[in-house]
């Protein structure tokens, strides 16, 4: 039987809390995020660490994260066990998080992942027995409006043009944008620029409902590609960032130019779990 299309925005917005809820790496099991210094960076349970893991699965003293040259190096102290990618690790040079295949460590509970944003290094840590993630009981999201699915006009951008993108850990990077979409929204002309994501467009944009009814720091919309200069924006389908689920996230602000004139009462409304 065809989905309606109501049926279709429940069934996508399902599977995002699923994978919220299963997923061992999703936003609501991160529980930590560290700056790392250079040089020896050690971590374990103890508070005498410079990184502390704050869980009764990890050890005391669990070893060392050398931070050199941009590279950052594991070694796992003697009497401790760790895995990379599955396999037990002692000493590596760690692939972060914009490599092709990213090492992701295993200590008790925890999985550590090194990410990289501007010219530093992190620690991400996720708890696989977060009570977050354990405890989900789904979004909020506004009523369905279908009239808030519209056709926009793509302008190309020749070339692509790059804008800088700060995130909310103060960081900047260049950002790929192709082009910029027109339409007219409750009679005002709106303008987003939109990103380049794997198949398709990426919006991250504020509107006045950003603090009342939907996350404070903006929502997010992915897209189809355009067709004949045209793009189908459907409101409905915003999200929120992973910032709305966790302290411990490092998401893109909207561009400046992405502020919308008018309200967008559509869409995922902000989750206050983590706040509570």
């Amino acid at each position: 039987m065809t989905q309606t299309y109501e049926e279709k925005i429940i069934a996508s917005r399902a599977e995002r809390e699923t994978r919220l809820r299963e997923n061992e790496r999703s936003w609501l099991a991160l529980t930590g995020l560290y700056w790392l210094e250079e040089g020896n960076n050690t971590f374990g349970r103890d508070a005498s660490n410079d990184i502390q893991l704050d869980s009764p699965s990890v050890p005391p003293q669990a070893g060392v994260f050398q931070y050199k040259n941009d590279l950052v190096t594991l070694k796992v102290n003697e009497s401790v066990e760790m895995t990379c990618n599955g396999s037990p690790v002692k000493a590596k040079i760690l692939h972060n998080d914009r490599a092709e295949h990213p090492d992701f460590l295993e200590l008790g509970s925890l999985i550590i992942l090194v990410i990289q944003r501007g010219k530093n290094c992190l620690i991400r840590v996720w708890d696989k027995n977060t009570p977050n993630r354990k405890n989900f009981t789904g979004l909020k999201h506004f009523p369905i409006n279908p009239d808030y699915r519209i056709t926009a006009r793509f302008v190309p951008y020749d070339p692509p043009r790059l804008l800088k993108i700060r995130d909310v850990i103060g960081e900047e990077y260049d950002a790929e944008f192709p082009g910029f979409v027109v339409f007219t929204l409750g009679g005002k002309e709106c303008r987003l620029e939109a990103e380049t994501t794997e198949g398709g467009l990426f919006f991250n944009y504020y509107d006045p409902t950003n603090g009342n009814g939907s996350y404070p720091g903006g929502r997010f919309l992915v897209t189809d590609p355009p067709t004949d200069r045209e793009v189908v924006i459907d409101f409905n389908m915003a999200y929120n960032p992973p910032c709305a689920y966790t302290d411990y996230a490092t998401c893109p602000l909207p561009p400046s130019q992405n502020r919308l004139p008018v309200r967008i009462p559509v869409g995922e409304m902000i989750y206050r779990h983590h706040h509570e």
